[in-house]
């Protein structure tokens, strides 16, 4: 489908050799993303919630907003594409206002109302906020977990993240009481949930929608308020980054800077002039 999109743009639009290169590179980028993070990869699959979760793993790995935009970009122009020629698909990034990313600072979802959520969550929902919100693993990290992964000694979990890098992430007595309680409910052999990508993200978005105020009702919303916090309470840029698996410490400063943007806030709202 890139390929035939690619000699279009080659042979029918008279492209130059730099744009065509550079909408290769993305469309392929944005191919393998889908096949690592979905289950329904094909093109007339993908919907606007996934191109959503693309911007934000983009951002969160320190993509800046005009290059999001680049890539969103070619990914709409294949679809135009598509349409032309046939093809019973919609455009997932037809809506300008998803290509416009005008704040870099993380999405977060209130804590007294990610607690509330989880208060009133049940099963292996409630399972997954509590691991979530004391972790702030990935959710393919949740979704991969085995029940061999759990310490319950230490409260530690093997976390295999990106790359095939483990890491290990600690929960609290709490949660694991959680998991203790609905072993049996969820998956008591294998992988914990044994669920896919999309069927947990559904299952997290309706046990927050009823509690949670917030632009993003996501895991990686769960995972950008937990990092914050670390950064609120002064854990240092390199702890966070290695809780968080991420490979480049630049990707982490974010939680630092959002820190920076709340400090400003409460010095001028606490001056003495």
């Amino acid at each position: 489908m890139i390929a035939n999109y690619i000699n279009y743009l080659r042979n029918i639009r008279n492209y130059s050799d730099n744009t065509i290169l550079s909408y290769h590179k993305d469309l392929s980028a944005f191919s393998k993303w889908a096949k690592a993070h979905l289950d329904h990869a094909r093109w007339s699959e993908i919907t606007r919630a996934d191109i959503d979760q693309y911007i934000s793993d983009l951002a969160a790995a320190g993509m800046t907003p005009a290059t999001t935009n680049r890539k969103l970009s070619a990914i709409s122009g294949l679809y135009g594409y598509l349409k032309r020629e046939g093809y019973e698909v919609e455009n997932p990034c037809k809506y300008e206002s998803r290509r416009k990313l005008s704040k870099s600072l993380p999405n977060t979802i209130n804590e007294d109302e990610l607690r509330q959520a989880y208060d009133n969550a049940a099963g292996a929902v409630k399972t997954m906020l509590g691991i979530l919100c004391t972790t702030g693993i990935r959710i393919q990290e949740l979704l991969d977990l085995n029940w061999e992964d759990i310490n319950l000694s230490d409260c530690s979990l093997r976390i295999k993240g990106k790359g095939s890098k483990e890491r290990m992430v600690y929960t609290t007595e709490q949660v694991l009481t959680d998991i203790a309680a609905c072993k049996a409910e969820i998956n008591p052999h294998g992988q914990m949930f044994g669920i896919d990508q999309r069927t947990a993200r559904h299952m997290i978005w309706e046990a927050l929608k009823p509690y949670c105020n917030a632009k993003q009702l996501s895991p990686h919303a769960i995972r950008h308020t937990w990092a914050t916090r670390l950064a609120k309470n002064g854990v240092n840029v390199s702890q966070i980054g290695t809780l968080l698996g991420h490979e480049h410490l630049e990707t982490t400063q974010k939680y630092i800077d959002m820190t920076q943007h709340d400090n400003k806030e409460i010095s001028q709202q606490n001056s003495i002039l």
